[in-house]
């Protein structure tokens, strides 16, 4: 019974530091315009926590729906952002967020690989540290706007930035493949540009580690953009931080899952004990 006791108290001694130490950080960013009559909407959450060195980059379509029809213009494609300090940033992975999908799956390379939940999309998004428009200083993107170095361009979302798996022809970012449209239009009518290409509804969920992560502010992520289209020549929407005046949207706080674990089985070995003790 003792011995019990003192291991259920050893685990919970050991989450209390960490649940006082760990927090999770999140600041996010929103943009809209308009090309034309279709309106144009984004939000990227950026989250990260003060012990993990890993940065979760979440990247939405918010737009409305619209009148005409959905075109590359209006597809998203990439954010942009500045961050200080200059953080060395790895690509580990890119997976379609929950509740999203990827729609016209059947022009993929192979259709099964492009259906299920949470989908690998590592393949079909790059990241570069590089300048961008608006002041940004590094860039997540679908399209051949941005460069990973890999051969035939293809995306680097793979543990350690290494090449990730191609799922649409050509191997590389290029063209609108995998840009992302919105949930918000229940009548997606693309165009001739939009109409043999595989798509990602809503949102798609980027992580990235790099030493220093755990020590940032929200104050250090800055000039965030949201570009569409195919070249930086095309829309490009400046994004305002969420909660200062004028920018309105709805931030997530995710809980710490590594020190919540903690806690419930130090919870469940402390009532363990005292049942054996009762009994």
């Amino acid at each position: 019974m003792k011995k019990r006791f003192v291991c259920a108290s050893v685990l919970l001694a050991a989450w209390m530091p960490l649940a006082s130490v760990a927090a999770t950080i999140t600041t996010s960013f929103a943009g809209s315009g308009a090309l034309g009559s279709i309106p144009l909407a984004a939000s990227v959450v950026f989250s990260w926590d003060s012990v993990v060195d890993s940065l979760t980059v979440t990247l939405r379509n918010t737009a409305g729906a619209n009148a005409g029809s959905d075109v590359p213009g209006s597809t998203l494609t990439g954010v942009f952002w500045n961050l200080v300090p200059n953080v060395t940033l790895t690509p580990q992975s890119a997976n379609v967020a929950a509740g999203s999908t990827v729609i016209q799956g059947s022009f993929c390379n192979i259709p099964a690989n492009c259906s299920g939940a949470n989908l690998n999309v590592g393949g079909e998004f790059g990241y570069q540290p590089t300048s961008f428009p608006n002041g940004g200083d590094r860039g997540i993107a679908s399209s051949g706007y941005l460069t990973t170095g890999l051969p035939g361009n293809i995306g680097n979302f793979n543990p350690g930035g290494t090449a990730g798996t191609d799922l649409s022809s050509p191997v590389s970012l290029d063209g609108i493949n995998f840009g992302i449209v919105t949930a918000g239009d229940g009548t997606f009518t693309p165009n001739g540009g939009l109409a043999s290409v595989p798509l990602i509804r809503d949102a798609v969920v980027f992580i990235l580690t790099g030493t220093g992560i755990h020590s940032l502010t929200a104050a250090d992520f800055n000039n965030v953009s949201f570009q569409y289209g195919t070249a930086l020549s095309e829309a490009n929407v400046t994004g305002c931080r969420v909660g200062t005046s004028g920018c309105t949207s709805v931030t997530v706080q995710v809980p710490e899952p590594g020190s919540l674990a903690l806690m419930g089985l130090a919870l469940l070995g402390l009532v363990g004990a005292r049942r054996h003790r009762l009994n």
